[in-house]
């Protein structure tokens, strides 16, 4: 109802205007008429009254007639010239108007969008250009004119050009702030490096990017992506990226093969023809030079222009702040592992029988998980629980920990508060937000979905699902390993030797629906035979990992 009732005024509107529009052209003709009649007309008649009631009185009766008649000549004459300018002027005037209407017409059809300025001013150059010197017509009649209709073409062009290069700027704003978006939003340096190549070369326009970081120790520069090329390293120095790299200043080349230092091999190599290049350095937001970024070969132009230039200048600021933060993040979370593996480790140097038993049932969880479609952080989560599950161990006192043979029921109700104190250190250690459920996974190893597990007794869809997965391969990893203490099959006890493959596979089957979730069991059977690979030589024997993978995955 609106957008009607609105198109209704639009139209009243319209009409009113083609109403009021003759009748205020037809009011400034009446008062263009009333002036000429005031400065012309008027004053001859004021001056015939005075010949006639002043100068009469003082002329003969017989040169009377004959001056009359010198009076209507003169009269005459001195009408025809105010006449012959009223005609004229009111000639120019006519062209003017029809001249601003056009202009104002087409003005109103730039306003309402109907029409860019670039069209309008070829339709200005069209309407307005006087015609060439053997057209025929009123040609002559608007040479006066030619200078005001000029000086319109120019504005309109002026007019184009300025909106033209707005919204060129817009656009290119539009992509900066995109691009910038998109980095922010990746911190990842494996895929940060990836998305930068396609963005740049994207929002560039070119056949290719490279994109080059700085190391100051070995004085050179590497790419992790060169787009459609395998990572190459460089010297300080060397070619057009090295010479950038070393100076900090740009280069912009038309045809990189007229520069003598530019290495024409990798083209050869690649059947690539390398012309155009826009090299730039990247620095970080506190001005240190970490990389560079180049690009070559710009589509629909033999070369980069000054605007290319600035814009790149823009795009390599906003990859510099991407690729610092992503240092930063990088570093932040090798220091972060380093103490999670120092953690681990103490366990590892306390129980240095169980050494290796962390790093072993994480593998097994990852490859696990890998079954379920976890995304990255739900994985993540998993690897940092499982890697840390058994750190409450450190709680232990040796005399247990270190215990061999069965565990008195003193003893073992010790060991079975290694849970709790895992998740009681995890939860004074800092995690970040997407970390938190870190403890609470870790903690929860030993529960058993029939509700039989400890500390807490929970049972199927309480536990949660990496609790499930790092329980079966906990339990796995210790039949298939040395412990001091006797395992025991479910039908006889055993010594404390590593079990039989086959035999720790049938226990873990036997325990699925009471210890083991299904779901999860199912998974591991799945995955075990790249687990058992990954490990073939080093803790399983050769010929038992053979054994186990025909009998799972028989031919």
């Amino acid at each position: 109802m609106n957008r009607r009732a609105n198109d209704i005024r639009e139209r009243q509107a319209r009409s009113s205007m083609k109403f009021f529009k003759p009748m205020a052209e037809e009011k400034s003709k009446k008062i263009f008429l009333v002036f000429f009649v005031l400065s012309s007309i008027f004053p001859l008649l004021i001056f015939i009254f005075i010949s006639d009631q002043y100068l009469q009185p003082f002329i003969d009766a017989d040169k009377s007639g004959q001056l009359g008649e010198t009076l209507i000549y003169g009269l005459l004459v001195m009408l025809f010239f105010p006449l012959l300018s009223f005609f004229l002027m009111f000639r120019r005037i006519r062209a003017l108007e029809g001249l601003t209407r056009e202009i104002r017409a087409k003005s109103a059809e730039v306003i309402e969008g109907k029409k860019s300025f670039g069209e309008q001013s070829i339709e200005a150059r069209e309407t307005f250009l006087i015609p060439a010197r053997g057209d025929t017509g009123n040609a002559g009649d608007e040479n006066e004119i030619q200078s005001l209709i000029q000086s319109f073409n120019n504005i309109f062009q002026t007019a184009a050009d300025q909106l033209a290069e707005r919204e060129h700027l817009k656009e290119l704003l539009a992509k900066l702030i995109a691009l910038a978006s998109d980095l922010t939003a990746e911190l990842e340096p494996s895929r940060l490096f990836p998305l930068i190549i396609s963005r740049v070369t994207e929002v560039m326009a070119v056949e290719r990017t490279s994109l080059y970081v700085i190391d100051w120790d070995k004085r050179e520069l590497w790419t992790k992506v060169a787009e459609g090329i395998d990572p190459i390293a460089l010297p300080l120095g060397k070619g057009i990226s090295g010479r950038v790299a070393e100076t900090g200043e740009g280069i912009n080349v038309v045809d990189a093969w007229e520069l003598p230092y530019f290495d024409r091999s990798f083209d050869l190599i690649n059947n690539f023809r390398t012309r155009s290049v826009l090299c730039l350095p990247v620095k970080s937001p506190t001005g240190q030079m970490i990389g560079v970024l180049q690009v070559i070969n710009k589509k629909e132009a033999t070369g980069f222009d000054l605007k290319d230039e600035v814009f790149m200048k823009s795009l390599a600021s906003q990859v510099g702040i991407a690729l610092e933060n992503s240092f930063l993040i990088d570093e932040a979370r090798l220091s972060f592992n380093s103490s999670i593996s120092t953690l681990s480790a103490t366990v590892d140097a306390r129980h240095p029988l169980t050494a290796g038993h962390s790093l072993r049932v994480t593998e097994y969880s990852l490859l696990v998980a890998g079954e379920f479609n976890l995304d990255r952080n739900d994985i993540e989560v998993l690897r940092l629980a499982a890697i840390l599950h058994d750190i409450g161990k450190i709680g232990i006192r040796d005399a247990v920990l270190l215990k061999e043979g069965v565990f008195t029921p003193e003893e073992r109700e010790e060991m079975n508060t290694h849970p709790v104190k895992t998740k009681t250190i995890l939860e004074k250690f800092h995690f970040p937000r997407n970390l938190r459920a870190v403890p609470e996974i870790a903690g929860r190893h030993h529960e058993k979905v029939n509700g039989q597990g400890y500390p807490d007794g929970l049972t199927g869809d309480r536990i949660p699902l990496g609790s499930k997965i790092i329980a079966v391969a906990d339990v796995f990893d210790a039949l298939t390993s040395r412990r001091e203490y006797p395992k025991y099959d479910g039908d006889k006890t055993m010594g404390p030797g590593a079990m039989p493959l086959m035999q720790a596979i049938s226990i873990i089957q036997k325990e699925t629906g009471s210890y083991f979730a299904l779901e999860v069991v199912s998974a591991f059977l799945r995955c075990l035979p790249r687990a058992l690979r990954l490990y073939r030589g080093s803790h399983f024997a050769p010929e038992y990992v053979d054994e186990a993978i025909r009998r799972l995955a028989p031919e």
